[in-house]
C-alpha cells in the first residue's frame, strides 16, 4: 500500500460501515452519497486486497483482517481530531474533543452525573473517559500524557502540579432511615459501637477519619473493608452497619432512598475537593474551558455540603 496516495477520508467510511454493519447507514452517518461510500469501499478493498466486508444475514460482517483493524483505526482517527483540536480555535458548542478525566469512584459517584448534565446543554459533542487508577499512579499518567484532568481529594499529589481547590467537604455519617438503634442524631458511644463500612481504596493512605480516630486513641469496629464505594449504600440500607461518607455523596446524588445522613459525634478535617493537570495541558484552551466549566458547576457545593453536615436531608 502506498500511504502518499492514501485518503484519510477512507478511515471514516471504514468505521462508519464497522459501526453500523450498513452502506446505507453508514452514509446517513457520513451524509454522503451511498454510491460514494460504496465507491470508497471498493478502494478500501483494493487497497487491503481484502473483502473487509461481506453479506451475512442481512448485514455487513467484518472480515478477520477488518476486525483487526477497527480499534487501532479508531484511535488513529481520535488522535487525528485531537491534534486538530489542537490547532484550531476551540468551540465547545462544536468541539468533538475527548478528555480524559482520572476520577475515584467516589469522584465518579457525586461529579460525573453534575459534569455530563453541564456538556449536555453547553457541549453536546464533547465526551468523556473515565481513567479509574490508584492514586499514586496518577502522576505517571499525567507524565505519559494519558491525563487532561484529575478531580477529588489529592493532598497527597499537588507538589508538582497545577492546582484548584473547588470546594471543601465535611464527612458524615450515612445510615439507613429506619436504623432500630440510632434516629434524630448520633453520639460518640454510638458510633463506635456500630458496625461499620469502610472504604480503603488500594494507592491511598490514611483517610481523614483514620486520622482523626487515631489522634483521639479512638477504634471503631470494622464489619466490612471495600476497595470502592459504589456497594456502600445498598449494605447500609439492607443492614445495620452504618458507613462515613463525604457529605457530597448526598449532595450531588440529589438525596438516596432509604438512607439518612447525620453529622459525626467528633471532628474530622475537612476536605479539600480539587483539580490537578500537568503543565502541558495548562494553556491549552479546551483544557482551560474544562476547568472554568468545573468551577462553575461546583461553585455552591461547598454551601450545600455544610447544610447536609447540619442534617439536611433532601
Amino acid at each position: 500500500m502506498n500511504l502518499d496516495n492514501f485518503d484519510l477520508n477512507l478511515i471514516r467510511v471504514f468505521l462508519a460501515i464497522a459501526k453500523h454493519r450498513n452502506v446505507t447507514e453508514a452514509s446517513r452517518e457520513l451524509h454522503l452519497t451511498q454510491s460514494s461510500v460504496s465507491h470508497a469501499l471498493a478502494r478500501l478493498r483494493s487497497l487491503c486486497n481484502d473483502p473487509l466486508f461481506v453479506r451475512s444475514s442481512g448485514a455487513m460482517a467484518p472480515t478477520v483482517a477488518a476486525q483487526a483493524m477497527i480499534e487501532p483505526l479508531e484511535q488513529a482517527l481520535k488522535s487525528v481530531r485531537q491534534s486538530l483540536g489542537h490547532a484550531t480555535p476551540f468551540d465547545p458548542r462544536t468541539s468533538e474533543r475527548r478528555f480524559n478525566l482520572l476520577l475515584t469512584d467516589v469522584g465518579q459517584t457525586a461529579y460525573l452525573p453534575a459534569l455530563l448534565a453541564y456538556l449536555g446543554e453547553h457541549a453536546p459533542s464533547i465526551g468523556i473517559d473515565v481513567l479509574h487508577l490508584p492514586m499514586d499512579g496518577y502522576p505517571k499518567a499525567f507524565a505519559d500524557g494519558v491525563a487532561d484532568l484529575a478531580v477529588g481529594y489529592m493532598p497527597t499529589l499537588y507538589g508538582g502540579f497545577h492546582h484548584q481547590v473547588l470546594f471543601t467537604t465535611p464527612q458524615v455519617c450515612m445510615l439507613r432511615a429506619d436504623h432500630p438503634d440510632i434516629r434524630q442524631s448520633i453520639s460518640l458511644e454510638q458510633y463506635l459501637a456500630a458496625t461499620h463500612v469502610v472504604v480503603e481504596p488500594p494507592g491511598r493512605g490514611p483517610g481523614v477519619v483514620e486520622k482523626a480516630l487515631g489522634k483521639a486513641r479512638l477504634q471503631r469496629k470494622i464489619a466490612v473493608r471495600l476497595p470502592n464505594i459504589s456497594a456502600g449504600p445498598l449494605i447500609v440500607r439492607r443492614t445495620r452497619h452504618i458507613m462515613t461518607v463525604p457529605a457530597q455523596i448526598d449532595v450531588f446524588q440529589g438525596g438516596l432512598t432509604g438512607i439518612v445522613f447525620l453529622p459525626l459525634p467528633f471532628d474530622v478535617e475537612v476536605m479539600d475537593i480539587g483539580m490537578l493537570w500537568h503543565e502541558r495541558t495548562h494553556n491549552d484552551p479546551a483544557n482551560r474551558w474544562l476547568r472554568d466549566a468545573m468551577v462553575e458547576i461546583f461553585s455552591d457545593a461547598g454551601a450545600d455540603s455544610a447544610a447536609t453536615e447540619a442534617g439536611h436531608n433532601p
